[in-house]
């Protein structure tokens, strides 16, 4: 079954072994032997560990990690090495595996249990909108791309799937891109794509429209629609949860008394400097340990790198003080990056969920698109002190950062993040929803919750106590719900 099932993978991620093999850095004949039955390797060898490095590395480059999660049984809430487990859980299990290639259905045949590929269904729906947004024929797109109008009539119908890596569904994506910019519909073809117009025009703007065109993405966009209505669904237990931490599980005078007692960073200057992630724990709490002391009243939070390192053990330091803040009535303004994965967003969100339901904390998200090459920390106590550190994207274990209680610092820091503040919009707005639920107004009943998606905004109501409302505009939070609601 091992043949069948990598067999399955290759097929859903359109692609060959030896993309595989390049990915996860071993040899084509290698992983061929084992496509091929030739040989079948243990579940612990070096050779299934290299195998699904390279499909979990080819999921995330085209985003379609939520495709292979769903194949095999993960959830965006595991851990990497819990991916990693269950995809070779289900490449050695003996149930073989359902494997149907795309085909045609006929007008008026039935519905089937399992629907086709979602690179198959969406592919030839894209296509169409798409050439209708730039105003460009059959037979103009066939004469500048090279191919024959009638092949392009094909895939517009259904009748034809290119392979994803084509060469000439490239230049097909190319022309389509610059034919929308030509008739200056960029900003509608980002309505139409949730694709920012900023990255339609950049150098890879066609392969971003490629992989909107095969519909990559949709099922990772699915998968956390689904958690973060679930989240919303057991708001109630997140609340028991949250009090019962915060009044039984830390001792917030100890964790103070910890923080003093690990002493600061290595002095440069005028600030004290801390290496890697480990030590940035440290810094950030120390930084909210003595806010806490100081009786200081407002807290500027802005972050775009990993969130890895506010995990394990430091979690529940972390909670237990942005908790004692909220208790002492501070003012937080958390600004979030805009250009994280859904998965991420949506995992930042129901971190800071329990936070956000005391009223206590404003969330915003930077509209302007960060850059892919650096990641950056800015966390702000105005006018006291400021913890900020800068990386190259991957390189955060081993960055710098820097702890300053400088005026002319700290100053600099709040107007730095008062600027991104300045083109930012509110991630999740909270409010009282009401008991009466709305009749034909939109809205589609799912367990516990009410969900209505608009171009602009998704709003999701809960039916049971507490009766609240939760208003998201985040594009990809958008998007992610738009394919969630076009799948039912």
């Amino acid at each position: 079954m091992l043949s069948d099932r990598i067999s399955a993978a290759l097929e859903t991620m359109d692609v060959t072994i030896s993309d595989v093999a390049r990915a996860g850095g071993c040899t084509p004949s290698n992983l061929n032997r084992v496509k091929n039955g030739v040989r079948t390797p243990p579940p612990s060898s070096p050779t299934i560990r290299l195998l699904t490095e390279g499909f979990m590395r080819l999921a995330a480059e085209r985003y379609m990690t939520g495709e292979l999660m769903k194949l095999c049984g993960a959830s965006l809430r595991d851990s990497k090495e819990d991916f990693r487990s269950k995809l070779i859980q289900w490449l050695y299990e003996d149930e073989p595996p359902y494997i149907r290639p795309y085909r045609k259905r006929e007008p008026g045949s039935p519905g089937e249990d399992h629907p086709e590929s979602l690179p198959a269904v969406e592919f030839s729906k894209r296509l169409d909108l798409l050439m209708k947004t730039a105003v460009i024929s059959n037979r103009r797109l066939g004469r500048e791309s090279g191919l024959d109008p009638s092949y392009i009539s094909r895939l517009r119908r259904g009748e034809r799937i290119p392979r994803y890596q084509s060469p000439y569904l490239t230049r097909i994506c190319r022309i389509l891109r610059d034919s929308v910019a030509a008739e200056g519909k960029l900003a509608e073809l980002s309505g139409l794509t949730s694709i920012a117009p900023a990255e339609l025009s950049d150098k890879d703007g066609a392969d971003t429209l490629r992989r909107w065109l095969f519909g990559y993405g949709a099922v990772t966009g699915y998968m956390a629609a689904d958690e973060l209505m679930g989240t919303i669904a057991s708001i109630d237990k997140l609340i028991h949860k949250a009090h019962a931490a915060a009044s039984s599980e830390h001792d917030i005078e100890r964790i103070i008394g910890e923080a003093e007692k690990s002493g600061g960073g290595t002095v440069f200057g005028n600030e004290e400097k801390y290496f890697g992630t480990g030590r940035l724990r440290t810094a950030v709490t120390r930084f909210l340990a003595e806010m806490i002391k100081n009786g200081e009243k407002e807290l500027l939070l802005y972050s775009d790198q990993p969130m890895d390192w506010m995990e394990g053990d430091f979690r529940q330091v972390l909670t237990a003080l942005m908790a004692e803040l909220i208790k002492e009535d501070v003012k937080i303004s958390a600004l979030h990056s805009v250009n994280r994965s859904i998965t991420e967003l949506v995992f930042a969100v129901e971190w800071w969920m329990p936070l956000y339901l005391s009223g206590k904390i404003v969330s915003y998200y930077c509209m302007p698109s960060a850059g892919r090459r650096f990641s950056h920390t800015l966390f702000i106590r105005p006018g006291a002190a400021c913890v900020a550190g800068t990386s190259v994207v991957g390189l955060e274990s081993r960055t710098v950062y820097s702890y300053s209680t400088d005026s002319e610092v700290t100053a600099l820091a709040e107007e730095s993040f008062r600027s991104l503040l300045q083109n930012s919009g509110t991630l999740v707005g909270i409010s009282d929803s009401g008991e009466e639920t709305p009749e034909d107004d939109g809205y589609i009943q799912t367990d516990k919750v009410m969900v209505k998606v608009t171009p602009d905004q998704v709003m999701i109501r809960r039916t049971e106590p507490p009766y609240l409302m939760f208003t998201f505009t985040h594009p990809m939070i958008v998007s992610a719900f738009r394919a969630y609601m076009n799948s039912r």
